[in-house]
């Protein structure tokens, strides 16, 4: 049976088993240092660890190198898509975006996924495996060097976080460890299709990652034929546990809602959202659906801002989104591993 791959651990687990090979769990400070501030990638030859400790480690555990980006693909508009393949074949995209003098890495946490929402290029790849911990970091690490510095992390690629949540919450904590790569909690959201038991462990836990959740549509019927996931996690359940997150943590959540020409985006459309947030602390992402080749039409994007503005009247903050790495397949719902 092969190793466990040491950068699956976080700080406290790998501190509980340096206790159980007889080394100081201290040394678990000087590992991290190592490996994700100076990228150092030989268990043996770790700098500032003593030498026995590295010996127990290169024992117990493994360090395997990652194959290199396998392809990256830049957009007019300055987005880099990249694909990474990981062990079994298994490919993962991630997206470095452009802001106004920012920018930001969209990570994936599954190869693939198996919500299987019919506007979605990844649904449609069906879920291959779930990425683990040293994999969801690798291509953090991947941007990080694409990017020379990132100024927030966005787990909106493939795959629902929350059906691989332990793995996505082990990366968060080793990205913002003060040891590893120190990258604030605060600046990390991560979107969700509405898996309610992780939204209430998030309302109920301490981590510091902000909430987006994607309501798709307001329309009920609308939602349960875009979204298989929603015979599971109704729309009104999973806004009833979006509205204790927010009154429990006193925080704001993310909605986003993606506008689909002439089916979900008319003045009605909107008073049913409103009715539907009424209440809750959040902000609004209208996110055009993204098709490769094709464009909103004229009356669809005028659509889109008559409804951006019947929010605003409303007093909720909402933002339409500009797609960016639509030519590239980046937008949200394109990534598909190259396919």
């Amino acid at each position: 049976m092969p190793k466990p791959d040491i950068r699956d651990l976080t700080r406290p687990e790998l501190e509980a088993a340096l206790a159980a090979l007889g080394e100081k769990p201290s040394h678990a400070a000087a590992v991290f240092g190592a490996v994700y501030r100076r990228g150092q990638a030989s268990l043996g030859a770790l700098e500032g660890v003593p030498p026995r400790t590295r010996a127990a480690l290169a024992g117990a555990f493994s360090m395997p190198a990652f194959s290199p980006v396998e392809k990256t693909v830049s957009s007019r508009d300055g987005t880099k898509k990249l694909l990474l393949r990981f062990a079994g074949g298994a490919p993962a995209e991630c997206v470095v975006l452009p802001g106004k003098g920012r920018l930001s890495a969209c990570l994936s946490s599954q190869s693939g996924c198996a919500c299987g929402c019919s506007f979605c290029a990844t649904g449609r790849l069906g879920l291959l495996r779930s990425l683990r911990p040293s994999e969801i970091t690798a291509q953090f690490a991947a941007c990080l060097r694409e990017a020379g510095a990132l100024s927030s992390v966005v787990f909106m690629g493939m795959g629902e976080p929350f059906l691989n949540w332990e793995n996505v919450k082990k990366a968060i904590s080793i990205l913002s460890d003060d040891r590893g790569y120190h990258f604030s909690q605060g600046k990390m959201t991560v979107s969700t299709v509405g898996i309610i038991p992780v939204i209430k462990e998030l309302a109920a836990g301490e981590l510091k990652v902000k909430l987006a959740v994607s309501l798709v549509a307001s329309d009920e019927a609308l939602r349960a034929r875009l979204v298989p996931m929603d015979a599971k996690y109704p729309l009104r359940e999973v806004v009833r546990a979006v509205r204790d997150y927010c009154r429990a943590r006193q925080a704001q959540v993310f909605f986003e809602y993606i506008l689909f020409d002439g089916r979900n985006d008319s003045a009605a459309d909107a008073a049913k959202l409103l009715e539907l947030i009424k209440g809750i602390s959040c902000r609004v992402n209208l996110i055009p659906q993204n098709t490769a080749g094709a464009a909103a039409s004229q009356a669809g994007a005028a659509r889109a801002k008559d409804f951006q503005k019947r929010l605003i009247a409303a007093g909720v903050r909402t933002y339409l989104r500009l797609e960016k790495g639509g030519d590239i397949s980046a937008a949200c719902g394109q990534l598909a591993a190259g396919n």
